[in-house]
């Protein structure tokens, strides 16, 4: 199995079953918490989807040793195959909970 693969499975274990959750212009992924993943504007045409800095970058990046471009470029299909959500560039953020 390729690292893509195994991150991807890893991926949908940790965080396959989000719940959207819309608040202002915003739809928020959050988890059983309810603490958000990932969020993106409803109605801005930037494209951009917001990836918790903390929760998700960090951990490809120390664990999986991932490079920015690797990040952004699996996150494209996870978020795609997952959630249905196509059409948007992540961007890490940090934010407060």
């Amino acid at each position: 199995m390729n690292k893509q693969k195994i991150i991807l499975k890893w991926l949908n274990k940790e965080y396959g079953n989000l719940t959207p959750v819309v608040r202002d212009d915003k739809t928020f992924y959050v988890d059983k918490d309810r603490l958000p993943l990932f969020y993106y504007y409803q109605d801005e045409k930037n494209g951009w989807i917001y990836i918790n800095y903390n929760r998700l970058w960090l951990l490809l990046e120390s664990i999986f040793s991932m490079k920015d471009l690797e990040i952004k470029g699996l996150l494209v299909v996870w978020l795609e195959d997952t959630y249905n959500l196509r059409g948007y560039a992540p961007k890490s953020r940090n934010w407060k909970q």
